[in-house]
């Protein structure tokens, strides 16, 4: 067999850099390319193709679930596995539903542990979901034909990629120095960011902003 072909779909450079360092000094896997969006990600796929994507979830243009249910209709071969700073359930249960592999949370996984898991979805392995995702997978066909789910999606395109990680970290009950933390920031300036991100969402709280995640799906 030859080495796994690696394609790393991120809008942090260093993010793909680090990746990129990482597995090509793996015997055996080699990233064959590299994009800063879904639709670079899509477009690659159609030209070139992969065994492995590496996906994030939030990128501008085309995000990463559009982007996966893209490549899993027009590309089935190609494994898709979502690196993600967000452990939102419904958020990583759709991903999974639109036919990601499985996932890691960046913070909870080892260098040795991606590369496992590369060989693993490589191989046709599907990874273990966390009991929360689980459930949350087991309703997903409920929550995909309400129509309001479409329109909860579309209030949050006002925000910004890095908006938008650190609104499901806020949902996800983080405080602001966790939420820094994780994403490797000032708190300052993510106070800065939550300011501007409550004013295009029309809130002012972190209650708010867990109600407006989980409002429109229960």
């Amino acid at each position: 067999m030859g080495d796994i072909k690696v394609f790393i779909a991120d809008d942090n450079v260093v993010i793909r850099q680090g990746l990129r360092n990482l597995l090509n000094a793996e015997e055996g896997i080699k990233v064959v390319g590299e994009g800063s969006t879904g639709a670079e990600a899509i477009q690659w796929m159609r030209k070139h193709g992969a065994d492995v994507m590496l996906m994030d979830i939030r990128m501008p243009v085309i995000d990463g679930i559009s982007a996966t249910a893209e490549i899993v209709r027009s590309r089935p071969e190609t494994k898709i596995l979502v690196l993600t700073v967000t452990e939102d359930p419904i958020t990583l249960a759709r991903a999974i539903y639109t036919g990601a592999k499985g996932y890691l949370v960046y913070s909870h996984f080892s260098p040795e542990e991606l590369l496992s898991a590369v060989y693993n979805v490589a191989s046709g392995k599907e990874l273990q979901q966390s009991p929360a995702v689980a459930l949350a997978l087991g309703d997903m066909p409920k929550y995909e034909q309400r129509a309001d789910f479409g329109a909860k999606q579309q209030l949050l395109d006002p925000l910004t990629p890095r908006e938008g990680e650190i609104f499901d970290l806020i949902a996800d009950g983080r405080s602001n120095a966790e939420i820094a933390q994780a994403l490797v920031l000032e708190e300052k300036t993510i106070k800065n960011h939550i300011t501007r991100l409550y004013s295009k969402l029309n809130i002012n709280s972190r209650y708010e902003a867990i109600r407006l995640r989980l409002g429109n799906l229960t």
